[in-house]
């Protein structure tokens, strides 16, 4: 392992109060992840685009006229950051915002020629990236690796719901 692709200032197994086992496994999934999203900025770069545009610009394709509120929702990101993002893709010319003509409160958007076409390009480079990282994986290797990842997201939805609750109670 080079330098540059590992991950500084993680703690070694044992040393953050988990058992070594979990340790271990955490600190993988963070060097995985950590180095999949270096790859995955990588590959969308060549395309002339990054992964911020790669998770908008196929739902906009897919929802013509989509508002920026229901976009944020299914990005699962907030209202503020996905402005931002829309901004500068607006600069580049690869989406049109108007305004919804019964709400003026609300904001359409509609990908421009430049974003369809940097759309198919993008998706050309998740497909590349998919097949370069999980593709590689045999059949049994995939299968249960998506068992795994599901039961950790659904571990991930519960502590959510529950860190939830405990700031409703705390209102």
């Amino acid at each position: 392992m080079t330098h540059e692709h590992s991950i500084p200032d993680l703690p070694s197994p044992g040393d953050d109060g988990l058992d070594d086992l979990t340790s271990d496994v955490f600190v993988a999934f963070r060097r995985v992840t950590h180095l999949n999203r270096q790859l995955m900025m990588r590959m969308m770069a060549e395309q002339g685009g990054h992964p911020g545009q790669s998770g908008c610009l196929p739902i906009i394709a897919a929802h013509e006229g989509i508002s920026q509120r229901e976009l944020a929702d299914m990005l699962h990101l907030s209202p503020p950051t996905v402005t931002a993002m829309l901004q500068k893709m607006e600069l580049h010319g690869l989406i049109e915002r108007t305004d919804d003509p019964s709400d003026q409160r609300v904001t359409r958007l509609k990908l421009t020629q430049a974003g369809r076409a940097l759309n198919e390009s993008l998706r050309d480079a998740r497909r590349d990236y998919a097949r370069a990282t999980v593709g590689s994986l045999n059949d049994a290797d995939r299968a249960e690796f998506s068992r795994i990842l599901r039961l950790l997201g659904d571990n991930a939805v519960a502590e959510l719901k529950r860190l939830e609750e405990e700031e409703a109670t705390k209102r």
